[in-house]
């Protein structure tokens, strides 16, 4: 009768201030969470000739900017890059950066 486990806690689960298991302190990824979803819609039309709209879009290096910046949704985002390309791709908007 030796052998019984009197402790509150089952066997290989840890305590709420260790690392492992579940509960304690969260990971570093915690810092960013899933937070409050806010919808942001295109002010005007994603459009490949709407270059000044498409130039708030872009880094000073010519980049797309990602969702975190421009707060767009997935879909919003993916519309967003696709007139961006397709306007370098007529010569309305540089690769490389601003000019």
């Amino acid at each position: 009768m030796s052998d019984v486990n009197t402790s509150d806690s089952r066997p290989g689960e840890m305590g709420d201030d260790s690392r492992g298991g579940r509960g304690g302190r969260r990971g570093s990824f915690a810092k960013f969470g899933r937070g409050k979803a806010r919808i942001v819609e295109p002010e005007e039309p994603l459009d490949y000739k709407n270059i000044p709209y498409l130039m708030r879009f872009l880094s000073p290096t010519g980049k797309i900017v990602s969702r975190r910046r421009s707060a767009f949704n997935g879909q919003n985002q993916r519309k967003l890059a696709l007139a961006i390309k397709n306007a370098r791709h007529m010569a309305l908007l540089p690769y490389v950066g601003r000019s």
